[in-house]
């Protein structure tokens, strides 16, 4: 559960091949309480099979996962610990509103607060709500659990702009508890919100200092 201390995660050495395709090849990736981690790549890069291989949705031939200097890692009950959002819906279809959040743990009231537009929403289905209204409220789900880490997949596609600068407030205001790893193809709201970025070319993961190692390894143009 998160605490006022610091949490540190460390995922290394993750190799992924499918038959003689590798996509991933020793790459690593870092989180902690405070910061917010983003992780670039191009489409079919492999950032969402890294998330899945960390999460156990996908078995690779290697991964090392560390939490703190902890010796060994629990990998059947990650799950307690990082929370994730993957790319497509994963509610089920005929739950409440109000039975996710008991479910997560999570005040329902900090969602009307969020946006009052969901005030009445709490005895709705998933089914009930549109595409970007359940992407609301999975994403709020994942980013105010109380998980040490959460994992964001493409949290910002497929909602409004005005939603997305406010998902960008939340998970600045909640990185204060937990490490936020995300990853979107609109790189520039990566960008605006990680401290520390990694881009994931070739299997392989690089540390971004710049926006000139973007242009060096030909992910922007300019």
């Amino acid at each position: 559960m998160s605490s006022d201390r610091v949490n540190r995660l460390l995922v290394d050495s993750v190799h992924l091949e499918f038959g003689k395709f590798a996509v991933l090849q020793s790459a690593f990736i870092t989180s902690e309480t405070g910061k917010v981690t983003g992780v670039l790549g191009r489409n079919g890069s492999g950032k969402s099979c890294l998330f899945k291989c960390i999460m156990g949705g996908i078995k690779p031939q290697n991964l090392f996962v560390r939490f703190n200097d902890e010796p060994d890692t629990d990998y059947g009950h990650i799950g307690n610990r990082v929370k994730f959002l993957p790319q497509s819906l994963f509610m089920p279809p005929k739950m409440t509103l109000d039975e996710a959040f008991r479910l997560y743990g999570v005040d329902y009231d900090g969602l009307v607060r969020f946006d009052p537009k969901f005030h009445s929403f709490q005895r709705k289905q998933f089914r009930d709500l549109s595409g970007g209204e359940a992407r609301i409220v999975e994403m709020y789900l994942i980013i105010k659990s109380s998980a040490d880490f959460c994992i964001l997949d493409e949290p910002f596609s497929n909602i409004a702009p005005v939603y997305m600068e406010k998902m960008q407030k939340l998970i600045l205001e909640e990185k204060a508890h937990k490490g936020i790893i995300v990853s979107d193809h609109l790189y520039e709201a990566i960008i605006q919100v990680s401290d520390d970025l990694f881009l994931l070319r070739d299997g392989y993961t690089f540390p971004i200092e710049s926006r000139d190692d973007l242009i060096r390894h030909g992910y922007v143009t300019h």
